[in-house]
């Protein structure tokens, strides 16, 4: 059956893959750390395996712009797919720790791959790209807030049952990727390449911008719970706060659906101070339950509209040939921050607390961003 030339289907068909995919990623997030204590690892075990997937995923995405430039990138989403589930069956078949290790390193390359070339694949469609960034992104969102319940659900079955739905997810978006239109990979020869792309206006401020967003969800997984801990607050009060928090940033994207091109880059230099500010204020607040639901309220919100605008910000100051590498780019930078700011943080424990330690994280990730600007000017 020949394919649809629609371009209404092609959207559908991308939201359907991309929902797939994060409702397995969704589940995965809750049910493989569990998988892991109930296999007899101990918490820095897990914290190994999860430290495993993040290094894959950064060097997963300083390759991508060369896998772009000689995959389409529908092949690429429906090889991610693939790894993805292949992760989830590797861990239905054993829990020993090579087993584990090479399942992370399989999640940690499919996660790069997938939200790369999806992003790719929605800039180069008819309408609006940021609008379909946001869509895709909002999409996104839902799938990985429905996976934790789900999964937390099919645990009662057993975690073999909250995997097998896991790779459900990833087939089911292997399977939709087959659909989406083909569209040829990236001539790179008509690039500046990486390092050309972080001297032009607009891409390096997106670079920035996507080491704060990284910095705030990276926090927010690890740090920012502790925080609320010590601050007397109990597991279900954290699970809605950072829920709370979630939920901002897709309100955020929702309301900037509509946004116009020429205020995108005012728009992701507000949300990044905002998201590095808030980061820094959780850290310095008084232990308040209202405030800390501010601030992560407006940080959530901050940080949920820099983890699409800033891509969309460096794909218009992108090429038509350049898109791939500019998204690239700014993945790198976020994956960067995702598995570097857990590391300072803990480095900085040896010498300060944790508030401390958290608010100087938070205004490292500021800094650049003032520097970019202070060029500019």
């Amino acid at each position: 059956m020949p394919l649809s030339t629609d371009p209404s289907d092609d959207r559908t068909t991308a939201l359907v893959v991309v929902f797939g995919f994060s409702v397995g990623l969704g589940v995965g997030t809750l049910a493989v750390p569990l998988l892991a204590l109930g296999a007899g690892y101990d918490p820095a075990a897990v914290g190994f395996l999860v430290a495993t997937a993040a290094a894959t995923q950064l060097g997963t995405r300083l390759g991508l712009p060369w896998l772009l430039g000689r995959f389409p990138d529908r092949s690429l989403i429906g090889a991610a797919s693939l790894m993805m589930a292949t992760a989830f069956g590797l861990l239905l078949f054993s829990t020993a720790l090579p087993i584990f290790v090479a399942a992370q390193l399989l999640q940690g390359a499919a996660r790069a791959t997938f939200w790369t070339a999806s992003q790719t694949h929605a800039i180069r469609g008819p309408g609006r790209p940021v609008r379909r960034l946001i869509d895709l992104n909002v999409v996104g969102s839902l799938g990985t807030l429905t996976g934790p319940v789900l999964a937390g659900t099919l645990a009662v079955l057993g975690l073999p049952v909250a995997l097998a739905a896991a790779g459900f997810g990833a087939i089911l978006a292997a399977v939709g990727s087959t659909r989406l239109h083909r569209m040829p990979a990236f001539d790179r020869t008509r690039s500046v390449g990486s390092v050309g792309l972080l001297r032009r206006p607009g891409v390096d401020v997106a670079c920035w911008a996507s080491v704060a967003g990284g910095a705030w969800w990276s926090m927010m997984g690890s740090f920012v719970p502790v925080i609320l801990v010590g601050a007397g607050i109990g597991p279900q009060g954290i699970g809605w706060l950072i829920s709370a928090s979630e939920g901002a940033g897709m309100a955020a994207l929702i309301a900037l659906r509509n946004v116009s091109p020429d205020r995108v880059p005012g728009a992701v230099r507000l949300a990044a101070i905002g998201a590095g500010t808030a980061l820094a204020a959780i850290a310095l607040a008084p232990p308040e339950l209202l405030v800390y639901a501010g601030l992560l309220v407006a940080g959530g919100a901050a940080s949920g509209t820099v983890t699409t605008l800033a891509p969309a910000m460096a794909s218009l100051a992108a090429g038509s040939h350049e898109q791939g590498d500019a998204l690239a780019l700014s993945g790198t930078f976020r994956a960067g921050a995702l598995f570097g700011t857990p590391a300072l943080v803990g480095a900085l424990l040896s010498i300060v607390t944790l508030a401390p330690a958290l608010a100087i994280v938070a205004v490292c990730a500021l800094l650049p961003g003032l520097a970019v600007g202070r060029r500019r000017r």
